[in-house]
């Protein structure tokens, strides 16, 4: 000892050096303690001469040489000696050190790694200089590792240089310099080795060299695995171009992070820096730029692949959360969702259907607008990424995808038309089957969202299959129309004849849409994937008519508008091909169909009618005039009031002639002695006065004033004023003294049973005209009362008081006869006996206002 301590020359010191390790080697580590070597080293190395320092440090050297791993726990001992030996002033003093060091190092296993590293990385943090040079002369050192040793601590080693180029000390920085510079000389990858010089620069100066070691990465062509020393240089390079401000950096580091783990040799070597690129890696996938985003959760997918999911725990639920806060933005859910589909794919089949139906989907509910985007963004990415994997799942999202379509929030409306488009284009051939029915079925929903999302869907996947896009110009240019041919045939090849006319009558329907945007929308796909549309129409009439009678039975007004229109149009289109076809299927759904199926017939025939021509319309008018009359007697009276439009449509294009042609039929039933022949007779016959009452009227009133009225004309006529109360006062000179004479010719009479029934009908319908009538017609109502109290007989006058009376009674509500009170109280005292006259004008006084009961008392006192 005092040799290799005290020695007066170097090989001297050297030779006593080996011999201590030799004794020590012979006798036992035992010997250490005994001869208190360990602190006589030390304080040796600590307080000596620089001969001292150097003697010692060959003892040191020499021991950890023949002793191996049973020198390992005086090592982290003599350490703070050793860090203070690296700055020492002397130049011997210094080689000695880093010579021992580097043996030291070369020597640890893994458990002494991890007792000498929390020592060297607390002197890094010294405010010494020198002991921070030390430190990282030490952790320059650690290159002399074994492999699997090095492995272990690089991770570590390699960011604490990286820190040391921001030192204020020069010297500091040409140490780490220096200390990365012996790490790569034990980088094996030749790829690596030789773009070393890049990846330096990187380190030394991030803010100009990260973009040209990371394009240097991309550009090389690997040949051979990454090692661990390769990884510690590489992983701080990506890293700071995670965190770059440039859109192409992040693209770059991400891109080198999901694939470094296909390249390494050895998986385990790629572990410890997980906790520094997952952080970056979830702060790219969230950010503003599209293609940053997708290539972070490729990578993320990449790392899940190659490392196993349960090497990141907390990824999953993280991903989860972010989808489905509500805090969060749009961008932020797109980027979870995509990162959370790369995820799911790497994990297999089986753990994303679990995932899928337990986690995401029954979600689509959710009351947040947010976490049902987000889980409509999971369904936008995961379809094309999962491929034809994804049909077990089809079935379970197009329900989310349709309700998203009509949700009350805009965004979440768009992710959905966008989720769909995705899933029609990575499945749309091979799952046709599956998703037209949705499609199909969306284009009759009540809410035209739906229906205009369904339409662009539909037209993706039909441009699909027929190899084409869909028309957003007029479509009606030569290569248009070529493009539409083959893709016709196309289309029919895939789908099949009979799904084709299916899909092409729903599409035809839309084009009569109530809502403009629909119907805009259905004429570009149209016009996508039919060339000439009256040839079209004629291979898929059948199916489309029923389509259309189908919606006309709906019982929804609107699909029963849309189908009306629709009709018509193919009448305007085909003309004489389709009439005979679609006016036998109509007559025959009249008689067959339910209240709503008869509306809707009324509705189709109406816009038939109406598109046709006079000389079609002439050649089925049998047809039409049984079809329209048995509408119109009809017991519901949606159906009648359809009918009395369906009317109104005939009359104008064949004019007279319809009247002629129903009305008389009517006039017959109304004289039936059946009962319910007779009631359905007065409902047609209301049915067309309601539309054509001032043509009509003249030819009706005479036939049912004719005297005497029976009981059938009072109840007709009844009906009659309650739909023509707007021209019904314009016959008032025949009506009124008709009425009037009837009632009175049951005075001073003995009455049947038959003659009782016949007066109360008619007195009947004279309240039912009197209250009926429009405010424009009392006027002309009170003047034929009043013309007949000057009547010669008492019987008529005396019922035009009683006129007067259910005038009275029956417009109490409306009060629009006030106007008239003079001329009623002067024609009332002037009727009136001195006898019975107040008695006669007091009947009045209960439906008179107070002003008018001052003027009858004022007429009697006169």
């Amino acid at each position: 000892m005092k040799e290799c301590i005290e020695g007066q020359s170097l090989a001297l010191q050297r030779g006593a050096a080996y011999g201590i390790s030799a004794i020590i080697k012979g006798s036992g580590i035992a010997a250490l303690k005994k001869f208190d070597v360990v602190k006589r080293l030390e304080d040796a190395c600590t307080s000596g001469t620089p001969s001292n320092k150097e003697g010692s440090l060959f003892a040191i050297e020499l021991c950890c040489s023949r002793l191996g791993i049973l020198f390992e726990p005086y090592v982290i001992v003599l350490l703070p000696a050793l860090l203070k030996a690296f700055s020492d002033s002397n130049d011997h003093v210094r080689s000695a050190a880093d010579k021992t060091v580097g043996l030291i190092m070369s020597n640890l296993s893994g458990h002494g790694v991890k007792l000498v590293m929390p020592a060297v990385l607390q002197a890094f943090d010294e405010t010494e200089w020198r002991t921070r040079v030390a430190s990282i002369k030490m952790l320059g050192n650690m290159s002399h590792c074994a492999p699997k040793q090095l492995a272990s601590c690089l991770p570590r080693v390699v960011p604490k240089l990286t820190e040391a180029f921001s030192d204020t000390h020069p010297k500091v920085k040409k140490s780490a310099e220096q200390a990365l510079e012996e790490l790569c000389k034990v980088i094996k990858n030749p790829e690596i080795s030789s773009i070393s010089t890049t990846l330096l620069k990187a380190l030394t100066d991030p803010a100009n060299g990260t973009t040209r070691a990371l394009e240097a990465l991309i550009s090389t062509e690997f040949l051979h695995s990454i090692d661990a020393p390769s990884l510690s240089v590489i992983i701080p390079v990506v890293h700071r171009g995670l965190r770059d401000r440039a859109a192409s950096t992040k693209r770059y580091a991400a891109l080198i992070s999901g694939n470094i783990c296909t390249m390494v040799n050895d998986a385990r070597d790629f572990v410890p820096y997980l906790p520094i690129l997952i952080p970056d890696l979830k702060s790219t996938l969230i950010d503003p730029i599209p293609d940053v985003r997708s290539i972070s959760a490729k990578s993320l997918g990449s790392l899940t692949r190659g490392l196993g999911e349960a090497t990141f725990p907390d990824l999953r639920p993280w991903l989860i959360e972010t989808l489905t806060s509500e805090g969060g933005s749009s961008v932020e859910r797109s980027g979870a969702a995509q990162g959370l589909t790369e995820i799911l794919v790497a994990s297999g089949a089986q753990l994303t259907e679990h995932v899928m139906r337990n986690e995401i989907l029954p979600l689509k509910s959710h009351p947040k607008a947010g976490t049902r985007e987000g889980v409509l963004w999971v369904l936008t990415f995961l379809p094309s990424t999962l491929g034809q994997g994804y049909s077990s799942l089809i079935d379970e999202s197009l329900p989310a995808l349709l309700s998203g379509l009509a949700d009350d929030n805009e965004t979440v409306r768009e992710v959905a038309l966008r989720a769909g488009r995705v899933l029609v284009r990575s499945n749309g051939k091979a799952h046709k089957d599956k998703i037209l029915p949705a499609l199909e079925e969306g284009l009759s929903n009540e809410d035209y969202r739906i229906r205009v999302s369904s339409l662009t869907l539909l037209g993706d996947l039909l441009s699909m299959l027929g190899g084409t896009k869909v028309s957003k110009g007029s479509g009606d240019t030569q290569d248009d129309i070529r493009q539409a041919e083959r893709a016709q045939a196309q289309i029919a090849l895939v789908l099949g004849n009979e799904t084709r006319k299916r899909v092409l009558s729903s599409l035809y329907l839309s084009r009569s849409d109530t809502a403009a945007i629909v119907r805009q929308s259905a004429v570009q796909v149209w016009k996508t994937v039919v060339s000439v549309t009256p040839r079209t129409l004629r291979e898929i009439l059948s199916e489309l008519v029923d389509q259309v009678v189908s919606s006309l039975a709906s019982g929804d007004p609107d699909r029963t508008q849309v189908a009306g229109r629709c009709l018509g149009d193919i009448v305007q289109k085909l003309g004489d091909q389709v009439v005979p076809e679609i006016i036998p299927v109509l007559r025959d759904s009249l008689y067959r169909g339910d209240e709503y199926t008869r509306q809707g017939v009324c509705v189709g025939l109406a816009e038939v009618i109406a598109c046709s021509s006079k000389e079609q319309i002439i050649k089925f008018l049998e047809i039409l005039v049984k079809v329209v009359k048995d509408a119109l007697c009809d017991d519901a009276q949606e159906v009648r009031k359809m009918a009395a439009e369906c009317f109104q449509s005939l009359y104008q294009t064949v004019g007279a002639r319809t009247l002629e042609e129903i009305v008389p039929s009517l006039l017959v039933g109304m004289e039936s002695s059946d009962d319910a022949a007779k009631t359905r007779a007065l409902n047609g016959m209301a049915g067309i006065l309601s539309v054509r009452s001032r043509e009509l009227l003249p030819f009706i009133i005479p036939r049912l004033l004719k005297s005497p009225i029976s009981i059938s004309h009072a109840d007709g006529l009844s009906s009659i004023s309650a739909v023509t109360s707007e021209t019904i006062y314009l016959h008032f000179n025949a009506i009124i003294p008709t009425l009037i004479s009837e009632v009175s010719s049951f005075h001073g009479v003995e009455l049947s049973e038959k003659e009782k029934s016949r007066e109360q009908s008619i007195r009947s319908c004279s309240r039912a005209v009197c209250h009926n009538v429009d405010g424009a017609g009392v006027n002309w109502l009170i003047s034929e009362i009043a013309s007949k109290c000057t009547n010669d007989k008492v019987s008529i006058r005396k019922e035009s008081c009683w006129f007067f009376q259910i005038v009275i009674e029956e417009r109490k509500e409306t009060a629009d006869f006030y106007e008239q009170l003079p001329i009623i109280l002067r024609d009332l005292l002037h009727v009136s006996s001195p006898s019975d006259s107040h008695f006669s004008c007091m009947i009045f006084t209960p439906f008179l206002p107070s002003n008018s009961v001052k003027l009858l008392d004022t007429a009697f006192e006169r």
